[in-house]
C-alpha cells in the first residue's frame, strides 16, 4: 500500500494547487458559503479552507446535529493527505480527545460508534483519481501504523481511533460504523468507472471486518446545498397521534399539554431521522445515556425482550418532549423545534432494540407539552427528573441566575457583545455569528480555566468538568462581569488561532494561556466572585482584551513563554490534562512578567 500512498499523496498535492488556483462554484452554493463563512468569522477568500469547513459542518451536522461544534475540531490540518475532515461520533456524541472516549466508556461502559470522513473539492466532477485517493488514505488510516500522516490533527485522529479498537470489548452491540463523504461542486450520475471504484474500495474496507456499516455518500453542488439549509432548520416531528388527552390548555393558549401513548413505530419518527441515527433531541436532557449496562437500562431492555405492552407501560415513567409549537390535526401531531427532557434513557434503548422484531407495535407512553415560556419549561424538567437521582448542578441550567446571566451578556453591544445561550439551539434562526454564542458547558469550561485555575481539567468531559466544579460557579451573588469575562477572553483568543495569528498547533494550551492572561493582566490573587473588587479586577482584562495590539502581544509573549519550557512536550497528547502542567506555569508567573516586559 505504501506505494500507492506515494503515488496518490502526489496528484492530491499537485491538484490541490489547481483548486486553490481558483474554480468557480455555482452561485447559490457561493451564497451559501458566503453565510457560513459570515456566521463563523472566517475569510470566505481562503478558499483552500472555507469549503472544506462547510463541508465538515454540513456532513457531521448530517450525523449528528448541531450541538457545540467548533470547525477546528474537525480540520485535519492544513496539507493533510486525501481527507479534509474526520469526526469521530461516540455514544452520538461528538469527541475529539482520548479523555473524552474515557469518559464514555467509565460512564456507560459501552462503546457505539460512527466515523465520519470528509473529502472535499471545489471541483465541478467527481473524479476518478481523487475519489481513489480518499479510499486509499482512509484505508490507510484503519490498517496502517499512521505514519502517512503527517499533521497532528490527523495523529490524534489516528490516535483516538487506536484507542477505540484497543477498548474494542466495550463494543457490545456492533462494530463501528463508516460514513464517507465526498464533496464536489458537480453532479454524481453514477458513472460506471466511479461506481467500479465506489464498489471495490467500500469491499476492501468491508474485509478488513472492523465495520458494522460503510455508507460512501457522494454529495454533489444540490446534495451539499441541501445539507447547509438542514442546518439552519428547526426539528420537526410528523406522527399518529390517535390515543390522548388534553392535560391543560387548548390551541390559543401559550401553553397545551397532552398525555397518551404510541406504537414504536411512530415514536422512530421523533427520535431517528433520515437512515438510522438518532436525532439531536437529547440536548435539553440533563441525563446523558448511561448504557445498556446499567441496571436501570438492562431491566427496560429485558422488558422489551418480552414485548410485554402492560408492563412496559405500568413500569416505564415514559417520555416527556416540550416544543415551541404542538400541532394536533385529527390523528396527526407535527412537533417543531422540540426536546426530550424526560426518556433520554428509555429512547435510547428503545433505539438499541430498534430491529427487534415486533417492537413496532410496543406503545410508548408520552407527555407532549407545546410551551415557548422559560418558566414552564423549566418546571416540567425539574418535575420530570425528580423522580430519579439528579445531583444539583445538574440542574443548575434550570435557575433564575443563568436567565440573569443571558439578560447581563446582552448588556454589552457592539464588537464586545456575546450571546448567552441557555437553552440548545435558542438562537439558531438568528443571525448572529456562532462564535459569539457561549452555551453552558462552555462558561463552565472557559471559568474554570481562567479563574479557578483548572485549565488542565476542562479538555475533558463535561460531566467530569461540573463535578470537578461542584458548586464553585453559578451562586446568586456572584458578579456576572466573571463570566462574561472568561467567555470574551476564550472568544479572543480562539479568534487568534482561527485567523493563524497563534499556530494551530498550540490550541491545547489555549486555556492555560486564558489562565496566564488573567494572572499578568489583573494579578494571581482572584477576588472572591461576589465580591465588589472582581468588577475593577475583570474590567482591566476587557480593556486590555479590546485594545487589538495590546491583547495579541501578551497572547503571543504568553504561547511562546509555554512552548519554551523544556518540561512540557507539545507532542505529548496528555501534557496540557495534568495538573502538574498547570501548577508548574503557576509557579512562573513572575518569569512570564519578565519575559512579557522583555527582560
Amino acid at each position: 500500500m505504501s506505494k500507492n500512498i506515494e503515488k496518490w499523496s502526489k496528484f492530491w498535492y499537485d491538484n490541490r494547487r489547481l483548486i486553490i488556483g481558483g474554480i468557480a462554484v455555482d452561485p447559490i452554493t457561493q451564497k451559501f458559503l458566503g453565510e457560513f463563512c459570515k456566521s463563523f468569522e472566517i475569510d470566505e477568500n481562503k478558499t483552500d479552507t472555507s469549503f472544506e469547513h462547510f463541508c465538515n459542518y454540513c456532513c457531521v451536522n448530517k450525523e449528528n446535529g448541531i450541538v457545540d461544534i467548533k470547525l477546528e475540531e474537525m480540520s485535519t490540518g492544513k496539507n493533510a493527505q486525501g481527507i479534509d475532515g474526520i469526526a469521530i461520533i461516540v455514544n452520538h456524541k461528538l469527541v475529539t480527545s482520548i479523555s473524552e472516549i474515557e469518559f464514555q466508556i467509565q460512564n456507560s461502559r459501552v462503546l457505539d460508534v460512527n466515523f465520519v470522513f470528509i473529502q472535499a473539492k471545489t471541483s465541478s466532477s467527481f473524479d476518478n483519481t481523487l475519489m481513489l485517493n480518499f479510499f486509499e488514505f482512509t484505508k490507510a488510516f484503519f490498517e496502517g501504523d499512521g505514519s502517512e500522516f503527517i499533521t497532528p490533527e490527523i495523529q490524534n485522529f489516528f490516535e483516538m481511533k487506536q484507542f477505540i479498537y484497543d477498548n474494542a470489548e466495550y463494543m457490545t452491540e456492533s462494530n463501528p460504523k463508516l460514513s464517507m463523504y465526498y464533496v464536489t461542486t458537480g453532479k454524481w450520475v453514477n458513472d460506471k468507472t466511479l461506481v467500479k471504484v465506489k464498489d471495490r474500495n467500500e469491499k476492501e474496507l468491508q474485509n478488513l471486518n472492523i465495520f458494522s456499516e460503510i455508507r460512501f455518500v457522494p454529495c454533489g453542488a444540490t446534495e451539499i446545498q441541501s445539507l447547509y439549509r438542514g442546518t439552519k432548520n428547526l426539528l420537526t416531528a410528523k406522527f399518529k397521534f390517535e390515543k390522548y388527552i388534553v392535560m391543560f390548555g387548548d390551541e390559543d393558549s401559550d401553553s397545551i399539554g397532552y398525555s397518551g401513548v404510541i406504537p414504536f413505530r411512530e415514536y422512530r419518527k421523533i427520535i431517528m431521522g433520515d437512515g438510522d441515527s438518532l436525532k439531536p433531541v437529547f440536548d435539553d436532557n440533563i441525563r446523558d445515556f448511561l448504557g445498556n449496562r446499567n441496571p436501570v437500562n438492562k431491566a427496560i431492555t429485558a422488558t422489551l425482550q418480552e414485548l410485554d405492552n402492560n408492563s412496559f407501560c405500568m413500569l416505564n415513567n415514559g417520555i416527556t418532549i416540550i416544543a415551541e409549537k404542538v400541532q394536533i390535526t385529527g390523528t396527526t401531531a407535527v412537533l417543531t423545534d422540540y426536546q426530550i427532557v424526560n426518556g433520554c434513557q428509555t429512547s435510547h434503548v428503545l433505539y438499541e432494540n430498534r430491529n427487534l422484531a415486533g417492537i413496532d407495535e410496543l406503545l410508548i407512553p408520552i407527555k407532549v407539552i407545546g410551551t415557548k415560556d422559560d418558566i414552564t419549561r423549566n418546571n416540567i424538567t425539574k418535575a420530570t427528573n425528580s423522580q430519579t437521582s439528579i445531583k444539583p448542578e445538574q440542574l443548575e441550567a434550570l435557575s433564575d441566575f443563568q436567565k440573569n446571566l443571558e439578560t447581563y451578556y446582552s448588556t454589552f453591544e457592539g464588537e464586545r457583545r456575546l450571546y448567552y445561550e441557555r437553552r440548545t439551539g435558542q438562537y439558531r434562526l438568528e443571525s448572529i455569528p456562532k462564535t459569539r454564542i457561549v452555551n453552558i458547558p462552555q462558561q463552565i469550561k472557559s471559568v474554570s480555566a481562567m479563574f479557578l485555575n483548572n485549565p488542565h481539567g476542562v479538555s475533558g468531559n463535561y460531566g467530569t468538568i461540573v463535578k470537578a466544579v461542584g458548586n464553585k460557579i453559578f451562586n446568586t451573588n456572584d458578579q456576572k462581569i466573571l463570566y462574561y469575562t472568561s467567555s470574551i477572553t476564550q472568544y479572543k483568543i480562539e479568534k487568534l488561532i482561527s485567523e493563524g495569528v497563534i499556530d494551530k498547533k498550540y490550541n491545547k494550551s489555549r486555556y492555560h494561556a486564558m489562565m496566564l492572561f488573567r494572572i499578568y493582566v489583573s494579578g494571581k490573587r482572584v477576588p472572591h466572585f461576589n465580591e465588589n473588587k472582581m468588577e475593577d479586577y475583570c474590567n482591566k482584562i476587557i480593556d486590555i482584551l479590546f485594545d487589538e495590539e495590546k491583547y495579541k502581544t501578551i497572547f503571543l509573549k504568553i504561547i511562546e513563554f509555554i512552548v519554551a519550557q523544556d518540561e512540557i512536550d507539545f507532542d505529548d497528547r496528555k501534557t496540557f490534562e495534568r495538573k502538574e502542567t498547570t501548577e508548574l506555569l503557576l509557579s512562573k508567573t513572575n518569569e512570564l512578567k519578565r519575559y512579557i516586559a522583555g527582560k
